[in-house]
């Protein structure tokens, strides 16, 4: 695969449909909760419904884009994602909410699992970081953009149109990557698919200390992320009293940062090393961590510390998110679909967690979200830094 930029605009408008997914109907969620007659908290779970669905399903389609090649997987999970979400608009209950967020995720995983992986195939593993670098750039406006969208849907007509965007949204990318992006595995390095052979796969890279540092230390650092996600619309809205059609633009601000970020991986990558860029990132994080934490001894610390600190936190990962999966594929051998699988679930599926914890823990403080915010991120740090120190060569296949 040639990179040109329509190609790196279609796979960032695909790396994009899960943070879409998640944040565009962030700001509705307490509209939701009154809409269904529901508690708040059962709304927040339907994005651990989401992340662990998600999660899961990208163990199974790893093995299968290695197996039959990553445009048959990207498009069938396009098609899903757009069903689920349609199933979304029309929602009239909690339940039904629910199932249409597991079959949305059900395609977004199909989706999300191939795109580092056609990638990654036939590039060195610093071209691999540039490039995620410059996708993460266009990816980053899905975050970006989704809140105020969603608050700005909210505003017009009602949070069923949210999912509605999102339905067409998915069609429209099926064009897209159908008109631009060809097959990147070629029959000749495909892998028959058996569940035997995905689980001697999966069990040579869980036995394999310098993937599973990078992975489980990138799992910590998402679910952190997916922390303030979850709690930050009560947070900045029902205790701050931060109107709706704004939220977007204070959760942008971390988007900002991210970008930032990106762009002086995607510059300074190939003549530092992914390695270095990432060893001295990770300290951003930790920070934020040390920050959170002493917030949290106050009764009601001004709301742009909690902004502050968020940035901190979040930012980084425009070097971290390559950075981290860079080490794993660099230790990995020839499995990327399988290792792109394996840290996709750990990182939803710890992300689903850190939500899920802030969601049970809610107390009407901000509180839970920063406690778990900053837990996630001092592990982050001390598995990673473990993991550079200890990392050992690559996997045979």
């Amino acid at each position: 695969m040639k990179l040109t930029f329509s190609i790196v605009l279609v796979l960032g408008l695909l790396s994009g449909l899960t943070p879409l997914a998640i944040d565009a109907y962030l700001p509705s969620i307490p509209t939701i909760a009154k809409s269904l007659d529901t508690d708040i908290s059962l709304i927040q779970m339907t994005l651990s419904m989401y992340l662990l669905v998600f999660a899961f399903l990208q163990i199974l389609f790893g093995p299968i884009s290695d197996a039959i090649g990553r445009r048959k997987v990207v498009v069938g999970g396009l098609g899903v994602f757009a069903i689920g979400s349609f199933l979304c608009a029309i929602a009239q209950s909690y339940e039904m909410l629910m199932v249409g967020r597991a079959i949305q995720a059900f395609g977004g995983a199909a989706v999300a699992v191939s795109v580092p992986a056609l990638v990654k195939d036939g590039m060195s593993i610093n071209q691999f970081a540039k490039t995620m670098s410059m996708i993460m750039l266009v990816m980053a406006l899905a975050p970006l953009a989704a809140p105020i969208l969603g608050g700005a849907i909210l505003t017009i007509w009602s949070w069923h149109y949210i999912f509605v965007f999102l339905g067409i949204l998915a069609m429209i990318a099926m064009v897209l990557f159908l008109r631009t992006i060809p097959e990147t595995l070629p029959p000749e390095k495909r892998t028959p698919f058996s569940f035997l052979n995905a689980s001697r796969n999966y069990g040579k890279l869980l036995k394999t200390p310098s993937v599973m540092g990078y992975v489980v230390a990138s799992a910590f650092y998402f679910a952190g992320m997916m922390s303030f996600i979850t709690g930050s619309s009560f947070v900045y809205i029902e205790i701050y009293g931060v109107d709706p059609a704004n939220f977007g633009f204070l959760v942008g601000l971390n988007v900002i940062m991210m970008m930032l970020a990106a762009t002086i991986n995607g510059r300074y990558v190939e003549k530092l090393g992914t390695e270095v860029l990432s060893k001295y990132a990770i300290y951003a994080p930790l920070i934020a961590s040390a920050l959170m934490i002493l917030l949290t001894f106050f009764d009601h610390p001004p709301l742009s510390l909690i902004v502050i600190t968020s940035m901190l936190f979040i930012g980084p990962m425009g070097i971290l998110a390559s950075g981290f999966m860079a080490g794993a594929l660099n230790s990995a051998g020839n499995h990327n679909g399988s290792v792109t699988a394996l840290a996709g679930t750990s990182r939803f599926a710890m992300g689903a967690v850190g939500g899920a914890v802030v969601s049970i823990l809610h107390n009407g403080t901000f509180v839970p979200m920063l406690g778990t915010i900053a837990t996630c991120g001092i592990l982050s740090f001390i598995i990673f830094k473990v993991t550079v120190r200890y990392a050992k060569p690559p996997l045979e296949d």
